[in-house]
């Protein structure tokens, strides 16, 4: 179900959360590889944790976008 959820966020919604989560990177790595800086890549990671946690209700489990993020 979370690779179907990733496979629907835009290119940088899902380079962002990959960055951030699987490959643990920094805010300011993942602004680097977005082409944006450090503030830029927190909103992107905020919002794309925000549409994986809309999808997910969508397919009835409820969540919280802190919770998927585990609080970073």
């Amino acid at each position: 179900l979370l690779d179907e959820l990733l496979d629907e966020l835009g290119d940088d919604d899902r380079d962002a959360l990959v960055l951030r989560f699987f490959e643990q990177r920094s805010l300011a790595e993942i602004g680097q590889a977005l082409g944006a800086n450090e503030d830029a890549a927190r909103k992107r990671v905020a919002r794309a944790l925000e549409k994986l946690r809309a999808g997910l209700v969508n397919r009835g489990i409820h969540s919280t976008g802190a919770a998927l993020g585990n609080g970073k």
